[in-house]
């Protein structure tokens, strides 16, 4: 019966050791790849820069660009604009960026006059601190984001972690419970045999008499 006992505690333990062996394994790491890298941000200037310089401006949905669209009246007035901003260092767009420097649309009763114009290079260079300022913040805050999203998955593991020790301590103290519950009843049990054997009522063999 010892015998029987003893292998059906050694069948339960190993089964929670490799629970405990588990968890060991994917102890959380410090998030240390969560600190802000300038190349990283010089590279994301640099593609915020592309896009800058290709998009129209929309200043009613927040959109800073190089170009910027104008619509005048008339053709005289298209005219009198381009030469006013030509002047002051605006430029036209390069003929192989796909958008014209000046559209026009004609119907029998009205007509419609589109000019585009990129910016002068100070003026550009002004919005593009605005723009890599903004990159900047945008950058910070997604590595804050995915920092405290990193933490949060630690904190996670470590509960997981604390709950698995708990349960597996709690397991041991039963079976160590139930193994000195046992262990008493047999001394009991051996101890009473003893008595009736050296009272007569009972025979070495564990006969009654």
């Amino acid at each position: 019966m010892q015998f029987h006992r003893q292998e059906k505690q050694n069948a339960t333990q190993p089964t929670i050791k490799t629970e405990v062996n588990t968890m060991q394994d994917i102890q959380p790491q410090t998030p240390m790849q969560f600190a802000f890298s300038e190349s990283e941000y010089r590279s994301r200037c640099q593609n915020a820069k592309g896009f800058y310089e290709s998009r129209i401006e929309n200043p009613s949905t927040g959109i800073v660009g190089a170009i910027v669209e104008f619509n005048p009246g008339t053709l005289v007035e298209a005219l009198e604009l381009y030469h006013q901003y030509r002047a002051a260092g605006w430029l036209p767009l390069e003929p192989a960026g796909g958008l014209p420097t000046a559209m026009l649309l004609e119907s029998p009763l009205v007509s419609f006059i589109t000019l585009y114009l990129k910016k002068p290079a100070r003026d550009q260079e002004r919005d593009l601190v605005k723009v890599c300022k903004q990159v900047r913040a945008d950058y910070e805050a997604e590595l804050e984001a995915a920092l405290n999203a990193e933490i949060d998955r630690q904190v996670a593991l470590a509960l997981l972690k604390d709950e698995r020790d708990r349960l597996h301590t709690e397991e041991q103290q039963r079976l160590n419970r139930e193994q000195e519950v046992r262990d008493d009843l047999d001394a009991s049990r051996a101890k009473l045999r003893d008595e009736l054997i050296k009272s007569g009522r009972l025979t070495a063999e564990g006969n009654a008499q």
